[in-house]
């Protein structure tokens, strides 16, 4: 039986599904989809005998999506986006918290119970061990390039590893790296907005802080009120990330991303500065106070 178009189908379907829900509030991110052919599925069932039965184990990852982010810190963000619209299988999830004293890469693989409208396309597996779940790999873009290499080179081919524990440790090794790496990048961010608040580069300032998908240019109004009040710059530069994507998240309708539409929310729910609320749309006022909890 060959189940693997539907299931190809469903796959694109959820990409589509997470990538636009992502984009929408503006992660930079990549999303990947993929579904299991027959070979993989059966080189599985094959590679570990009765460990998946009808009546035991099932597998779980016949549809994978893959969300590959710019930033380590939005990882968790994406992740309670995602429980937010699907089902979570919580004792199927694999999510490693790093340890100081080993190398060792973290994995971030979520299982997540398939949408009822799906279902019909998952019957084609009817025969087959196979569960109604898609797993969710959230992952960091510079460790993904690691995961590629080790998954074909190393995952793949154990045998050619055995003895040679060494170099395996080495090559986990790298993942140090990438992290500091990741850091780094970081930091070169953080100090870039630095030097554009010296500046006075509000709009630059704030893109920066933000690191989003959003428009980079700022309205007179809102550029000539930091320029006349310094302090109020000082506090949009302390503008949490996370607390905005989930502040974007619950607005209903989506609104258009823009450095002064999150300058409005995010003074609607955290700074509360009268001379901001002045220049704030209507349109938004009314989309915030139907959508975000009262403060």
């Amino acid at each position: 039986m060959n189940f693997y178009e539907p299931y190809r189908r469903v796959a694109e379907a959820l990409r589509r599904q997470v990538d636009d829900d992502l984009t929408s509030l503006g992660f930079l991110c990549r999303v990947f989809g993929r579904a299991k052919g027959m070979a993989s599925l059966r080189r599985k069932l094959e590679s570990s005998p009765g460990k998946y039965t009808h009546g035991g184990r099932l597998i779980q990852d016949i549809v994978g999506i893959r969300v590959i982010l710019y930033f380590p810190e939005d990882v968790q963000i994406v992740e309670e986006l995602l429980r937010s619209k699907y089902t979570c299988d919580e004792g199927s999830c694999t999510i490693d918290r790093p340890v100081a004293t080993v190398f060792s890469v973290t994995r971030h693989n979520l299982v997540f119970r398939l949408p009822a409208e799906f279902h019909r396309d998952a019957a084609s597996a009817d025969g087959y061990p196979v569960d109604r779940t898609f797993e969710v790999q959230i992952r960091t873009i510079l460790s993904e390039g690691w995961h590629e290499v080790e998954h074909d080179l190393r995952y793949k081919r154990l045998d050619h590893w055995i003895g040679h524990d060494d170099l395996s440790r080495g090559l986990n090794g790298v993942v140090a790296t990438l992290e500091t790496a990741e850091w780094s990048m970081r930091k070169i961010f953080d100090d870039l907005a630095a030097r554009h608040l010296a500046c006075h580069q509000w709009a630059a300032m704030l893109h920066t802080v933000l690191r989003m998908r959003v428009s980079a240019s700022l309205s007179q109004p809102l550029a000539s009120l930091l320029d006349s009040d310094e302090s109020l710059a000082s506090e949009l530069y302390r503008i949490n990330r996370m607390s905005v994507f989930r502040s974007l998240s619950q607005l209903a309708p989506r609104i258009p991303l823009s450095i002064d539409n999150v300058i409005h929310l995010w003074n609607f729910t955290t700074l509360d500065s009268p001379r901001i609320s002045a220049l704030r749309p209507q349109v938004l006022s009314d989309i915030f106070s139907a959508s975000l909890p009262s403060r």
